[in-house]
C-alpha cells in the first residue's frame, strides 16, 4: 500500500473499553482501590456516576476528631447515605479515636450488617486519653451473613456478653485482638458458641491482671480446625494467677501456641490434630522463676503434651524442658505418630533435651534442630550438664526410620561436632545431613565440614551439605 492510500485510510476511534464492560467487572475492580479513589470516579462520566455505590469493598479511615474536627466521620455519614441499600461484601473500619464518635460508630457497623456483610473488619486505636468507651452491639454476634470477623478490642473498646444461642451463626474465621482489657470475663465466654467457626486468632495482652485471678477461656468450636493463640500477661503477675484454656475442638487439625506464662491446656476431643506449634520462649525470660514456678511449668506442659501426643509434625521452643537442674523429673509422652520434629532452644539448655525427644519419637523421619545461641557466648566447657552426652541406648528413631537432619546456628564447638559424629554413626536410613553455619567464618565452616565428611556413618546413602 502506497502512502497515497494510507491518507485515504479513517482514523480509528479512541474506544473506551473499560466503561463497556459489565458493571460487575468495573465494581471488581473497584474494589481493589481505596473506598475514597473509587468514589472519585463519579466524576468520568455519567456512566460512571453511581458505580461506587455497588462497589462490594468499602474500607473507611475515621481519624481523631481532635485533627479533623470530625471531618473524617461526617465522610462517612454521607458514603453510607449515598451508598443506598446495595450489598456489602467486605466491610472495614478503622477509627483512630473514639472520643464524640462512639454512636456513629455503631450506627456505621449496624449499617453494615444490615447490608448482609460477610468480611468485617473492626479497628480501633484510640488514644491512652480517651473518654468514652464503646460497648459494640448485640446485632454483631446474631449476624446470619457474616463469615469472617476480625475484632480489635483496645483498652476502651469492649464486647457485650455474647448470647448464649444463635451466636455467630455462620462465622468460620475470628481474629480478635485485645490489649489491657477491663472485663476480661468477656473474652472468657466470647468463643463459648461458634457453631461454624473453623478459624480462630486470638492475640492479646492481658496486662496486669488482679492478684490470684483466675481466668477462664472456653472454646466451644465442634468445627474448628485452625487455632492460634499468643497470648501475654505482665511478668509480675506470672506465677500469681491461674489461667485456663478449655477447647472442645474435635476436628482441630492445626494449633499454634505462643505466652509467656504457660497457661493450664485442655483440649477435649483433638483427635484430629496434625501439626502443633509451640514456643513458650520467653517464659520466665526475666527472672528465671521461682524453682517451685518452674516444676509447676514442667507440669502444665507435660500435661500440654499429652493433649497433642498424636500430631505427625512439631515445632517446639520450650526452654522450660532443657533447664538441667529438672530435666529428670519431665516424663512426656510417646509421639508414636510424629514424623517431622523441629526443636528451637533460645535458653540456656543441655544436649538432654535433644536425645530425650529423639526416645519418644520412635518413628521420627525429619528432624530439624536449631543448636543452642543465646547461651553460647556464656557457654563453660567444665560444665558437664551442658556437654554432649550420648543416650544410654540409641533411639529407635535413629535405627529405623531417620531419614534427613537440619543443623542450624552450628558454630564447631566440640560438642556440637560429638553431636553430629553420633548421629551420622547410628542413623542407619540417613539420606541427607544440611549444616547451616551462616554465623562462621567461610574458611572455619568449610575446616568444618571437612572433618564432618570423615565421620563413620551408618548410612552409605547419606548426603552431607553445608550453607555458610
Amino acid at each position: 500500500m502506497d502512502s497515497n492510500s494510507k491518507s485515504m485510510c479513517p482514523k480509528a476511534r479512541t474506544v473506551d473499553r473499560i466503561s463497556a464492560l459489565p458493571d460487575a467487572i468495573i465494581c471488581h475492580i473497584l474494589s481493589f482501590l481505596p473506598t475514597s479513589d473509587a468514589v472519585t470516579t463519579c466524576f468520568l462520566s455519567n456512566r460512571w456516576k453511581n458505580m461506587w455505590t455497588l462497589v462490594p469493598t468499602v474500607e473507611l479511615i475515621v481519624l481523631s476528631t481532635a485533627w479533623d474536627s470530625g471531618g473524617t466521620a461526617a465522610y462517612v455519614d454521607r458514603y453510607l447515605l449515598f451508598r443506598g441499600s446495595s450489598n456489602i461484601q467486605k466491610f472495614h473500619l478503622c477509627c483512630v479515636d473514639l472520643d464524640g464518635i462512639v454512636g456513629r460508630i455503631n450506627g456505621w457497623i449496624c449499617t453494615a450488617l444490615r447490608r448482609n456483610v460477610v468480611e468485617l473488619h473492626l479497628e480501633f486505636d484510640e488514644r491512652d486519653d480517651s473518654h468514652e468507651f464503646l460497648v459494640l452491639p448485640q446485632d454483631l454476634f446474631v449476624c446470619k451473613t457474616l463469615e469472617t470477623l476480625k475484632l480489635s478490642l483496645g483498652e476502651h473498646v469492649t464486647a457485650v456478653a455474647p448470647p448464649t444461642s444463635n451466636c455467630f451463626p455462620r462465622l468460620k474465621s475470628l481474629h480478635i485482638t485485645f490489649d489491657f482489657p477491663k472485663y476480661v470475663e468477656q473474652i472468657e465466654k466470647l468463643f463459648s458458641c461458634c457453631p461454624a467457626l473453623e478459624d480462630l486468632v486470638v492475640d492479646g495482652d492481658l496486662g496486669w491482671l488482679e492478684e490470684n485471678q483466675v481466668l477462664n477461656v472456653t472454646i466451644s468450636a465442634p468445627k474448628l480446625k485452625r487455632l492460634k493463640i499468643y497470648l501475654f500477661a505482665h511478668a509480675m503477675t506470672l506465677g500469681e494467677n491461674k489461667i485456663f484454656v478449655n477447647a472442645d475442638v474435635p476436628s482441630l487439625e492445626d494449633l499454634d501456641l505462643t505466652e509467656n506464662f504457660l497457661a493450664s491446656y485442655c483440649l477435649k476431643g483433638a483427635k484430629s490434630l496434625t501439626n502443633a506449634k509451640i514456643d513458650f520462649s520467653v517464659v520466665r525470660e526475666e527472672d528465671e522463676g521461682h524453682p517451685a514456678d518452674v516444676l509447676a511449668d514442667v507440669d502444665r506442659v507435660q500435661r500440654l503434651f499429652a493433649e497433642i501426643s498424636n500430631v505427625e509434625h512439631l515445632s517446639l521452643v520450650v526452654p522450660v524442658l532443657g533447664d538441667p537442674h529438672i530435666e529428670y523429673q519431665c516424663s512426656l509422652p510417646t509421639f508414636n505418630h510424629l514424623n517431622q520434629l523441629e526443636l528451637n532452644h533460645l535458653a540456656c539448655c543441655s544436649w538432654k533435651s535433644l536425645t530425650n525427644m529423639l526416645k519418644i519419637t520412635p518413628n521420627l523421619e525429619n528432624l530439624l534442630f536449631a543448636v543452642n545461641i543465646k547461651c553460647d557466648a556464656a557457654h563453660d566447657e567444665d560444665e558437664l550438664e551442658h556437654k554432649w552426652s550420648p543416650p544410654e541406648l540409641v533411639p529407635v528413631c535413629l535405627s529405623s526410620c531417620l531419614k534427613t537432619i537440619c543443623i542450624s546456628g552450628f558454630k564447631g564447638g566440640s560438642d556440637e561436632m560429638e553431636m553430629v559424629e553420633y548421629l551420622l554413626e547410628h542413623s542407619q536410613l540417613l539420606n541427607e545431613l544440611k549444616i547451616l553455619t551462616f554465623d562462621m567464618e567461610f574458611d572455619d565452616a568449610l575446616e568444618v565440614l571437612m572433618e564432618i565428611i570423615l565421620f563413620p556413618r551408618a548410612s552409605n546413602t547419606c548426603e552431607i551439605q553445608c550453607f555458610n
